[in-house]
């Protein structure tokens, strides 16, 4: 299995769990950090080959985006080109979804418990979401033109398995960096992958996220 020790950074047990084990393919490993080197959570992560296209979707690929106790969840969500998105809302209250921005342009109109068509993602880019009646709850969703993705949780980490064979570009995206509709690369980076390899990599970008949007307690009626 080789390792590019080059790029290996500070990532407590997640390096020494890869090196122990026995990759089966590609791995890409990231740690993404703020201006002030704190773990940064909900970075989107892809890697696009260089030459050649990616595995396409899969058919009944699907993603939920829902509304409960006055929040989307999840915040930030990655889906590949082709992914149909569902929009479910738990709270017992209207919500009126609408995309502010991005290159699929879509609204669901005032609805309660029933569930409105899924919406197909097929262009790539950033779909900033809001709820027109609640305008605190937003939520974003990127769509990427590769099956290879993640995203960071609290720790600012990710582990991606499986990457194809090749060289790749690695991206980041965060909502706090990008400006909406846009996905222009915050840390390109061209890594090669065979079906041994690990590469570990930092990013550290130039902001301090903005905290995202919490629950709220729901009315009397919620159910």
């Amino acid at each position: 299995m080789a390792i590019n020790r080059s790029l290996i950074v500070w990532m407590p047990g997640v390096v020494a769990a890869l090196i122990a084990d026995t990759a089966v393919a590609g791995t890409l490993v990231a740690q993404i950090k703020d201006r002030n080197g704190n773990p940064v959570q909900n970075a989107v992560v892809y890697a696009v080959p260089v030459t050649g296209r990616a595995p396409a979707v899969k058919p009944d690929a699907t993603a939920i985006v829902e509304q409960s106790y006055y929040k989307f969840e999840p915040f930030v969500s990655v889906v590949q080109v082709g992914t149909k998105v569902r929009f479910p809302n738990r709270d017992r209250t209207e919500h009126h979804v609408k995309v502010l921005s991005g290159p699929t342009v879509f609204e669901h109109r005032v609805y309660t418990r029933r569930e409105p068509e899924a919406v197909l993602l097929d262009k790539p880019g950033q779909v900033t979401l809001q709820c027109l009646i609640h305008d605190w709850m937003s939520a974003h969703v990127y769509v990427v033109d590769t099956p290879w993705f993640g995203k960071t949780g609290k720790n600012g980490s990710v582990v991606i398995e499986g990457v194809g064979t090749g060289e790749h570009n690695v991206f980041v995206a965060h909502p706090s960096l990008l400006l909406p509709g846009q996905v222009t690369p915050a840390m390109p980076r061209r890594l090669s992958f065979d079906a041994s390899t690990v590469q570990v990599v930092e990013a550290r970008l130039d902001l301090v996220p903005k905290a995202e949007p919490t629950r709220r307690q729901p009315s009397l009626y919620y159910e």
